[in-house]
C-alpha cells in the first residue's frame, strides 16, 4: 500500500498543494495534520507509523514535512519507517527514495553523516560545559536569596517564626524557605 503524509505548521497554512502532489504519486491513504514539525509527538504521524508494514511505501512531498528537528530527528523517523519493513520516498529529494538500491545506499550514507554530526555536537557541547565549569561558571538558575538572606531565613525559622511569614518578607514561596532551612541544617 502507498501511504502519504502531509503537514503544515499552522492553521493559516494550506495543505492543498501537498495533497495534490501525494494524489499524483498514487497514494492510497494520506495522513495529514496541521501541527508544528518541531513536536516529536504528532497524532497523525503516530497513526501513520502504526499503519505501515512490510512492503508499504510512505511518500512525503519533502523530508521537512516529517520533522523540523534536523537531520538526526528526520533519520529517526525514517528509521522507524524502515524498521517496520516499509520504504519511503520524498518527492522533493530524489536521493531520499529507498524503493531502489541506490536510494538505500544514499539514505544509509546520509544516516551515517547525521549520526556522526550528532555525536560530534554532543562531544563539543560536553567539552564546552566542562571548560565553563573549570572557569567557575555555575549552571542552573541563580539562587533566589543571597547567602546573608539564607542565613537570616534559617535563623528566623529556628527561632520559631512561621515559614510563610519569612517567605513573604523575602518575596519567595514558603517552599523555598523550607528547602533553604532543610539544606542549611
Amino acid at each position: 500500500m502507498i501511504f502519504g503524509y502531509a503537514r503544515v505548521s499552522s492553521c493559516g497554512q494550506e495543505l492543498d498543494l501537498q495533497l495534490t502532489q501525494l494524489g499524483a504519486a498514487n497514494c492510497e491513504k494520506v495522513f495529514w495534520e496541521k501541527d508544528s514539525g518541531a513536536k516529536d509527538d504528532r497524532r497523525e504521524l503516530r497513526r501513520l507509523l502504526r499503519a505501515i508494514g512490510p512492503g508499504d511505501l510512505v511518500v512525503v512531498t519533502a523530508l521537512d514535512r516529517l520533522t523540523r528537528g534536523g537531520p538526526y530527528k528526520t533519520l529517526c523517523v525514517l528509521q522507524e519507517i524502515t524498521s517496520r519493513g516499509a520504504t519511503y520516498k520524498s518527492l522533493a529529494e530524489p536521493w531520499a527514495d529507498t524503493t531502489h538500491e541506490l536510494g538505500e545506499v544514499l539514505a544509509a550514507l546520509v544516516g551515517y553523516i547525521a549520526r556522526k554530526t550528532r555525536q560530534d555536537i554532543l562531544v563539543r557541547t560536553a567539552a564546552g560545559r566542562a571548560r565553563a565549569r573549570a572557569n567557575g561558571v555555575k549552571f542552573g538558575r541563580p539562587p533566589k536569596l543571597s547567602p546573608l538572606q539564607r542565613a537570616e531565613a534559617i535563623a528566623r525559622c529556628l527561632a520559631g517564626e512561621n515559614a510563610g511569614r519569612i517567605a513573604r518578607s523575602f518575596n519567595v514561596s514558603r517552599w523555598t524557605i523550607g528547602r533553604i532551612v532543610h539544606d542549611g541544617r
